[in-house]
């Protein structure tokens, strides 16, 4: 009798074996902890043996912690997604500015900012449905709304006291949209 090879059911193996539950959060825990320990060498230089026993222990803490690595499963593939819409507006960008692309500036990289801001909150707080919208109780509305409206105040008021308006317009706001895409 011939055996057909379905990925799908290599995928439910490792499933059921646990290697999305418990092996890939270790492994990005440990490698995640160790790079940053290597970069900044808190332990002292040349001490890899210190950093790798610490991220081991980092990683397997984690791992026990089975809410954590719920919410890393339903995290990570939401920010990846993000990544890559950001990524094909990046190449949209880059294709229609041609060679002048120098990345963004002034107030599209304020927005871009901000909606990288949002689209995160979106991703820690979306509803495990592909369907549904923010899950977010009434008292995480009530927080962002105490917040973020007395927030959005404070930004306006910012803008109104430290704008200067003895500055000259000496350019259009298309123009000066372009030069911060990155254009000429």
């Amino acid at each position: 009798m011939a055996t057909s090879l379905n990925l799908g059911n290599s995928i439910d193996y490792l499933v059921d074996i646990g290697v999305f539950d418990v092996l890939l959060p270790f492994l990005l825990i440990f490698s995640i902890v160790f790079a940053i320990l290597e970069k900044t060498q808190i332990f002292g230089q040349g001490k890899t043996n210190i950093n790798v026993i610490v991220s081991t222990v980092v990683g397997l803490l984690i791992v026990v912690q089975t809410e954590l690595v719920e919410l890393l499963n339903l995290f990570l593939p939401r920010v990846a997604m993000i990544m890559v819409v950001v990524l094909m507006g990046l190449l949209l960008i880059a294709m229609l500015a041609g060679k002048e692309f120098s990345g963004l500036k002034g107030n599209v990289l304020g927005v871009a900012v901000i909606f990288i801001i949002i689209a995160i909150i979106y991703a820690l707080t979306a509803s495990p449905s592909p369907f549904g919208g923010l899950g977010l109780t009434s008292q995480d509305k009530e927080a962002i709304i105490a917040i973020g409206v007395p927030l959005v105040i404070l930004l306006i008021v910012i803008g109104v006291v430290t704008k200067n308006p003895d500055k000259p317009k000496t350019e259009s706001f298309l123009e000066k949209l372009a030069k911060e895409f990155g254009g000429k």
